[in-house]
């Protein structure tokens, strides 16, 4: 019976973590190659984790009203929105392609969320991984374990 459980609760979360990823983060092809503007505050935020930015992706707006299981996910990639969840509070929310790579050549991307013009944090995440979501400070322990190229 414990097993069954576990199994079921460990389902849900891949399932959740995924539909978080999917709603948050675009593909690779829909970032675009041309120089569009790239906050220069998202640079110098990235910059201080040593992520350098490719190419801007996607920007959008929503409303921070996150079931509490995304709330965790955010959590497990070192970004905490609970202070603004359920309280009607609109996020902009920017993702980027970088410039590091994975060991096997997949793409890294970086999520940032901005609300009331202040940026407030964001995660990396890693193309085609489940869950795919890492903190932002994650680079050297990424390195070390051979997951991304130095």
């Amino acid at each position: 019976m414990r097993f069954y459980v576990f199994a079921f609760f460990a389902i849900t979360i891949s399932i959740l973590v995924w539909l978080t990823l999917k709603n948050e983060q675009t593909s690779v092809g829909e970032c675009t190659q041309a120089n569009d503007t790239i906050s220069k505050s998202h640079e110098e935020y990235l910059l201080q984790y040593g992520w350098h930015i490719k190419s801007k992706c996607n920007t959008s707006t929503e409303i921070v009203n996150y079931y509490p299981e995304r709330i965790e996910t955010l959590q497990s990639g070192g970004f905490n929105l609970e202070p603004y969840n359920n309280k009607g509070i609109e996020a902009t929310i920017t993702s980027y392609r970088l410039i590091e790579k994975q060991q096997n050549r997949d793409t890294l991307s970086a999520t940032i969320y901005e609300i009331d013009g202040n940026l407030v944090g964001g995660y990396g995440g890693l193309e085609n991984w489940t869950p795919g979501i890492f903190s932002l400070d994650d680079k050297e322990r990424l390195i070390d374990e051979g997951i991304i190229k130095k």
